[in-house]
């Protein structure tokens, strides 16, 4: 059976949707809503399927779509002064999220989830709130984190068990 983008896109949906939510910010979030860029890296993850080389790296592959997506938007929406997220509020509107596959509960529920873990992940130090990103979110092996954080594997190791620890005393589990 051959992986579809739209098969790798839903498997890994949930990853995705936590890495795009965890690194647009509390500002970026009072514009625009995370499923919209998750709606922008499947089309994008859709038109450029071609050019990923090993159908097993593909949920690797989507995180880093998704990364460099918020990355755009966080670059354009820095370099307009003249709006201040601070005066900006939500849209509310009356009509339905087009997520056929959950109801308005599981995704209050789930918009509720992110909004607590977002919030609890913001009081951790950074080197806490990153071993955590490249680890749980991005996946990524403690090797390859230590290599991006100047740290052995043992080091990034003991430090997750700690950010996991502080983030579960701040989460109150």
């Amino acid at each position: 059976m051959t992986l579809t983008p739209e098969v790798a896109f839903e498997q890994y949906r949930e990853r995705l949707l936590c890495v795009i939510y965890l690194r647009m910010g509390p500002n970026i979030r009072t514009r625009m809503d995370a499923e919209d860029v998750l709606q922008d890296v499947a089309i994008e993850a859709i038109n450029s399927w071609h050019t990923l080389s090993d159908p097993a790296n593909a949920g690797a592959w989507l995180v880093t779509l998704a990364i460099r997506r918020v990355a755009r938007i966080l670059r354009d929406q820095v370099g307009v002064a003249a709006r201040d997220p601070r005066r900006e509020s939500p849209i509310k509107t009356d009509f339905p999220v087009a997520d056929h596959r959950s109801g308005p509960v599981t995704t209050a529920d789930r918009k509720d989830r992110l909004l607590l873990l977002s919030a609890a992940l913001e009081r951790l130090t950074e080197d806490y709130r990153e071993v955590i990103l490249l680890t749980k979110i991005e996946g990524l092996p403690a090797k390859v984190v230590g290599e991006r954080m100047a740290r052995s594997e043992n080091a990034v190791n003991l430090l997750l068990s700690r950010a996991l620890k502080r983030l579960s005393e701040e989460l109150q589990l």
